[in-house]
């Protein structure tokens, strides 16, 4: 998983309590029919560990996921390794889109330039639109979801 968030966080519950707390909050990811109902989350929640997402009315696959394990320590408190991002896929996907995106802007500024401005502004108005919905990608599908997952897994945690 890329993380943009890794922490290790004492909690002061029990394993079992928080594990059984989380379960209750989530549904399973393969229900489909419960987008944004039901559960607070989706996911899957194990015996040491769990690894969920926002339950919104829509599918999104720039949804970020939190990836947690769960130690022990002592009766009452345990250790959450948390780590929060999206998947390592998605990360590959923008990657390769931003930098095609970048070489082609990069080919079409030096034909634009050689041939004049006048003549070649058209051209890279075509890659505003792809620009425009790069950033809305990364905003409000990547950025805003990674926000307020990290902001309730933090909620919930500490």
């Amino acid at each position: 998983m890329t993380a943009f968030f890794k922490k290790d966080i004492i909690v002061n519950r029990s394993c079992d309590k928080l594990l059984s707390e989380l379960s209750a909050l989530t549904i399973i990811s393969c229900d489909r029919t419960n987008y944004g109902k039901k559960g607070e989350f989706r996911g899957n929640v194990w015996h040491n560990g769990f690894s969920i997402a926002l339950n919104t009315y829509y599918w999104n696959s720039f949804e970020s996921q939190a990836v947690g394990y769960i130690e022990p320590l002592g009766d009452n408190k345990c250790t959450v390794h948390l780590s929060i991002g999206p998947h390592p896929l998605v990360m590959i996907l923008m990657c390769v889109w931003n930098i095609g995106l970048l070489v082609a802007l990069i080919a079409v500024s030096i034909s634009t330039f050689s041939d004049g401005i006048s003549k070649g502004i058209t051209s890279m108005l075509l890659f505003m639109p792809f620009i425009a919905a790069d950033v809305l990608f990364l905003r409000f599908a990547l950025y805003s979801n990674y926000k307020k997952l990290k902001a309730r897994m933090l909620g919930l945690l500490e």
